[in-house]
C-alpha cells in the first residue's frame, strides 16, 4: 500500500507536547497519511479510545505522559506496532510496557549539535581557555602555555553512529586520526581511519589522546569505563562523555580526576538528572576539581533543534511504514 493511501488505516498518536514549530511540522508531515492525534489535546474518554486504535506512538517519556490505565492498554494492544522516541537514546522506557512492540530511538536527530559541543569541550581543554582567561584577570600575562595541537592527535569514538559519525566529520577537518567503535566493526563512512567492536577498547583507549563516548546505555556498556579502563589512558588525553552518564563508574572516575591532575574530562550526562525522572545529584565533588567540566545535558540544545529532531523522526517514521513492518493494512 502506498504511503500516502494510508490515512484510513492509520492512526499516529502523539503523546509528548510538542513547541509551536514542532507541531507545524507533524501536522504537515503526518496528517495526510494518518489519522492524527495529540493526545493532550484530548478528554480522558477520547484519549482511551484514540489509544485503542494507536498504530504509532511519539512519546518522550511514555511513564510521564500515560497514565497506568493508558500505559495498560497499550501494552494489551494487538495495533501497536511502533513506539517512537523523540530522543535520540531509550534506555529509560520500559521495554515491559511495550511487548512485542518495535521501539524506536531518534538516531541521527541530535547529532549536528551535540558534535559542535563536543568540540567546544575539546578546544576548551586542549587551548587552556578557562587558565588563560583566569591569568589574564588577574593581571598575569603569560604566554608559556601547554596548549595542545589537535592536528595529528588521534581521537576515539565510542558509539560510531550518528553522533559519531558527525564528531569524526570535524574531526577530519582538524586533521585528526579517528578510530571508532561500533557493534559490527564495519561502516562506510570515509572519516573513520579504523572501526573496531568493544572487543577492542583496550587497544582504543590506549591509543586515543582525546575519547568521544556517546554509547547507547545497556547492561554491556553500564560502567564499561571503570578506574582500571582509565588508567589504559595517556595521562594527559581528555575524555567526553555525552551517552549516558551510567557508562562510566562514577566513583572511579572521581578518585581518578583527583590523582591524575593531566587527565581532563568534560560531562553532559550524568547518573541522576531531571531528563530521567531524578533530581541532578552528585556523589563525589567533581566541580572542586581543576581537570573536571560539566553542561546540564544540552550538548544537542539550540534554537533549531526542535525542527531537526522532528523532522528527523518523521523521516524515520516514513521509512518504518514504507518497509511494512508487520502492520497490517
Amino acid at each position: 500500500m502506498e504511503i500516502s493511501n494510508l490515512k484510513n488505516n492509520l492512526t499516529i498518536s502523539i503523546s509528548y507536547k510538542p513547541k509551536e514549530e514542532e507541531i507545524k511540522i507533524i501536522k504537515k508531515e503526518l496528517e495526510s497519511i494518518s489519522s492524527l492525534f495529540f493526545l493532550y489535546e484530548l478528554d480522558n474518554d477520547k484519549r482511551i479510545e484514540v489509544l485503542k486504535n494507536t498504530d504509532i506512538l511519539v512519546t518522550f517519556f511514555p511513564e510521564k505522559e500515560l497514565s497506568k490505565t493508558e500505559l495498560e492498554i497499550l501494552k494489551n494492544s494487538k495495533k501497536l506496532r511502533l513506539v517512537q522516541c523523540i530522543l535520540s537514546g531509550i534506555d529509560h522506557i520500559d521495554f515491559n510496557i511495550f511487548p512485542n512492540v518495535k521501539i524506536l530511538g531518534n538516531s541521527g536527530g541530535y547529532a549536528v549539535m551535540i558534535a559542535e559541543h563536543v568540540f567546544g569541550f575539546i578546544l576548551y581543554f586542549g587551548k587552556n581557555i578557562q587558565k588563560n582567561h583566569e591569568n589574564l584577570r588577574n593581571g598575569i600575562y603569560k604566554q608559556n602555555t601547554d596548549n595542545i595541537l589537535l592536528k595529528g592527535k588521534t581521537i576515539g569514538i565510542l558509539g560510531y553512529g550518528g553522533i559519531g559519525k558527525e564528531v569524526a566529520k570535524l574531526s577530519k577537518a582538524f586533521g585528526m586520526y579517528v578510530i571508532g567503535i561500533n557493534t559490527t566493526a564495519k561502516t562506510d563512512d570515509s572519516n573513520v581511519d579504523e572501526i573496531y567492536t568493544l572487543q577492542n577498547l583496550h587497544y582504543v583507549l590506549k591509543k586515543s589522546d582525546i575519547l568521544v563516548i556517546s554509547l547507547p546505555l545497556n547492561k554491556e556498556t553500564e560502567n564499561l569505563i571503570n578506574y582500571e579502563k582509565l588508567s589504559l589512558m595517556k595521562p594527559n588525553a581528555i575524555l567526553i562523555n555525552v551517552g549516558r552518564g551510567k557508562i562510566i563508574n562514577q566513583k572511579d572516575l572521581y578518585y581518578f580526576l583527583k590523582e591524575n591532575k593531566d587527565f581532563k574530562v568534560a560531562l553532559d550526562v550524568w547518573w541522576k538528572e531531571p531528563a530521567f525522572n531524578e533530581p541532578f545529584e552528585l556523589e563525589y565533588p567533581f566541580f572542586e576539581l581543576p581537570n573536571f567540566l560539566g553542561s546540564p545535558h544540552i550538548t544537542a540544545l539550540t534554537k533549531e533543534t526542535y525542527e531537526i529532531r522532528t523532522k528527523n523522526y518523521i523521516n524515520i517514521i516514513k521509512g518504518f511504514i514504507e518497509a511494512g513492518c508487520s502492520l497490517a493494512w
